[in-house]
């Protein structure tokens, strides 16, 4: 945004100061007169002070332009002669300094990110300022009083801010076109009614604090109808467990904020009504394509929003009171003018997420949802999955085609399908959904299944989380085009998983399943599967058939399985994962023959004190990268058996809280970077650069500790 509003006019003529560069700007003194633009930016630090060089190159009073010299303003002498200012950035400051204020032709002023607190009543003498930008900054809770003076303010980003209320006045800022949000305040000059003078707000716009709004009188003083410029509105409540007197009130409050019918997103969280009024989800609102509805903890019936003709994304969480969908989410009776077309003809997503009293969902439309790409229903325990054969067990499916053959839109069913906890669920609620391609079951703790093998054809994305006694389909000779498919904490009664009936499977992700025995590819060779990662399998033992015959696979991830008897790995593997359980580690010979092994990851267990042991690490010509972490009670790192690893560049050493010695002469010669973090004892040693640590590590040229570099 900022380099927007700056635009090119300002930033033709810049002076880049880089320190290899600043003796030749010295040796130049003509360039003191004619600089009018100048930024720094440094190639390494940004914190390096630049004011004496810019005193030696820059005379201030020809000065317009100033872009992150972040010093700029240090001393009060030099401030007094930069009057002239048009454009002024700064990328680290923590102080304002009052002299700000002389700047009196100050346009454009930028503090993003920085940890301002307050600023100055000074900023207020700017009577040209047209952009105040304050994007992030987390520590500002308060603007000026005297903010209303500044009346050619045309663009006030407050987004990432921590303001409790507004200034006084605002609405004098009749040219103000950009306002990030509003806070509503108590008293009559920071309320509601502050908004009705500012006609020209464009964009998105929020309103906070609508708690301090007493009536539809002040409501609909804020003119928000006549705001036709505005694209997206959040409307927010402030979160608080008190009682509302009158449910009505709110309602009536809520109504007279409504917006024009141009608006095309709307997010409300928080309201404190029952019920809503009618303009939300009214099939006038033709540009709506997006609708979040959160924290609507007494609201016991959701809006009619099946006749908004353009809405694709609907979300609703926090409806605590909600027990029942009915009739009223699909069409106002009391709205005779809405089209006869089915209710939610172009949404594409839609979310349910923590209402747990919701029981029952009626679909009194059996064209209704047309295009729905996804569903996903999380947190509501008390609906029973046979609640979903409305929506999806009375249609046809079929994919709608261009001239040209292409598929450019779903007809009569979804492709994505997102179940979270509920009671129950048979999968025969998906039986007709023949472009379904994601499906996410997670947290049905009763019995689930497909019956008759009945997973849909179609289906690209399966995810079983959570679902213990869930009944994964029998791999029998039918093959499906599944591309990803994730078992984690379910499927219980599954001993045994043949790949061959999922030869398009590119990712496979198996974690806790109880009882799996074995993964088996018979057909070989399986050329799509590209990554697999199995943990917390006790009881696999194999990779039964012709082993494990993937030759792209190329990420592995094996943990927490004591051994692999049969079967073979693919030598192409780059990134590998192993460890989780002691026999693993102490034997790693297994991994001698992947000789593209690029990257090797090794998670620890809890009793071993000293590793790697001698011979347990294969040499390995190709690892660059090494990664050691989770080794709960190691106290020593072995030196020797690392340098078998001659082309390693980068060693990480994480959450090693007990590890305080290295034996050996010193780490390999080829590393290039080391990197400890939460590894308190070693990390403390190399900081200080310990006597026994430092003379194995001094020869790293990058060394970090906690993520920041020590050397």
């Amino acid at each position: 945004m900022a380099g927007a509003l700056v635009g090119g006019a300002f930033l033709s003529g810049f002076i880049n100061v880089v320190f290899d560069r600043i003796q030749e700007l010295r040796e130049q003194e003509e360039k003191k007169v004619l600089t009018r633009h100048f930024s720094y930016f440094p190639p390494r630090r940004l914190d390096h002070p630049i004011s004496k060089v810019f005193k030696s190159i820059v005379k201030p009073e020809s000065l317009r332009t100033s872009l992150y010299i972040d010093d700029l303003l240090s001393m009060e002498s030099r401030a007094s002669k930069l009057k002239y200012l048009r454009v002024l950035s700064f990328r680290k400051l923590d102080v304002l300094p009052d002299s700000i204020g002389k700047s009196i032709h100050l346009r454009y002023l930028n503090l993003s990110g920085t940890d301002v607190k307050t600023l100055p009543e000074s900023l207020c003498n700017l009577y040209n300022l047209q952009t105040l930008i304050l994007y992030f900054c987390s520590k500002l809770t308060m603007l000026p009083d005297g903010m209303h003076k500044l009346m050619k303010l045309r663009h006030l980003v407050l987004r990432g801010t921590s303001l409790k209320e507004m200034p006084r006045g605002i609405s004098k800022l009749k040219h103000m076109h950009i306002l990030d949000y509003f806070v509503v305040g108590k008293h009559k000059d920071n309320g509601i009614q502050e908004l009705g003078g500012l006609s020209n707000l464009e964009g998105s716009f929020e309103i906070k604090k609508l708690e301090n709004v007493v009536d539809v009188r002040q409501a609909r003083s804020a003119r928000m109808l006549e705001k036709n410029h505005i694209d997206n509105l959040s409307l927010e409540w402030s979160f608080d467990d008190e009682m509302v007197s009158n449910t009505e009130t709110e309602r009536d409050i809520l109504d007279g904020l409504q917006p024009h019918t141009g608006l095309k997103e709307l997010r409300m969280k928080g309201y404190k009504g029952e019920r809503f009024p009618d303009w939300v989800g009214h099939c006038s609102y033709n540009n709506m394509t997006r609708v979040t509805l959160a924290s609507c903890k007494n609201c016991c019936m959701l809006p009619s929003l099946g006749q908004l003709p353009s809405l694709k994304s609907l979300r609703m969480e926090g409806f605590l009171e909600l027990k029942r969908i009915g009739d009223e989410f699909y069409k106002n009776d009391s709205d005779h003018h809405s089209s006869p077309i089915p209710p939610f003809p172009s949404l594409e997503e839609l979310v349910f997420h923590n209402m747990p009293c919701w029981e029952e969902w009626h679909v009194p439309h059996p064209e209704a949802f047309p295009r729905l790409r996804r569903l996903e229903i999380r947190d509501c325990e008390m609906l029973k999955g046979d609640m979903l054969n409305g929506i999806f067990g009375r249609r046809d499916c079929c994919l709608r085609e261009d001239d040209e053959g292409r598929s450019d839109e779903m007809v009569g069913g979804g492709d994505a399908l997102s179940i979270r906890p509920s009671q129950s669920f048979n999968a025969c609620t998906i039986n007709h959904l023949c472009c379904l391609q994601e499906l996410l079951i997670s947290g049905c703790p009763s019995i689930v299944s497909f019956p008759d093998n009945c997973l849909p054809k179609s289906l690209q994305k399966l995810k079983i989380w959570r679902c213990p006694k869930f009944e994964f389909p029998e791999q029998q000779q039918r093959n499906y085009d599944l591309v990803d498919l994730q078992i984690q904490d379910s499927c219980d009664p599954l001993s045994s998983l043949s790949l061959d009936v999922f030869p398009n499977l590119k990712n496979l992700k198996i974690s806790c399943c109880r009882n799996l025995e074995s993964v088996s590819i018979s057909e070989a060779p399986h050329a799509a599967l590209q990554r697999l990662i199995i943990s917390g399998c006790s009881k696999l033992v194999s990779f039964a058939g012709e082993g494990l015959a993937a030759p792209n696979l190329t990420h592995l991830q094996v943990g927490g399985i004591t051994t692999l008897a049969e079967g073979g790995f693919p030598p192409n593997l780059k990134s590998l994962e192993v460890g989780g359980c002691e026999e693993q580690l102490w034997d790693l010979s297994w991994i001698a023959n992947f000789h593209a092994l690029t990257h090797l990851t090794i998670h620890g267990c809890s009793n071993i004190k000293s590793y790697p042991e001698v011979g347990s690490l294969p040499h390995l010509p190709s690892l660059t990268t090494l990664e050691i972490w989770g080794f709960k009670n190691l106290e020593t790192l072995e030196c020797k058996e690392l340098l078998r690893l001659t082309s390693l560049q980068q060693l990480s050493i994480l959450y090693c809280d007990k590890l305080e010695n290295m034996e050996g002469e010193k780490l390999p010669p080829s590393l290039l970077g080391l990197q400890v973090n939460y590894c308190d004892l070693l990390g403390k040693h190399c900081k200080n650069k310990h006597q026994l640590i430092w003379p194995k590590i001094s020869h790293i040229p990058t060394i970090q500790v906690d993520h920041k570099q020590i050397f």
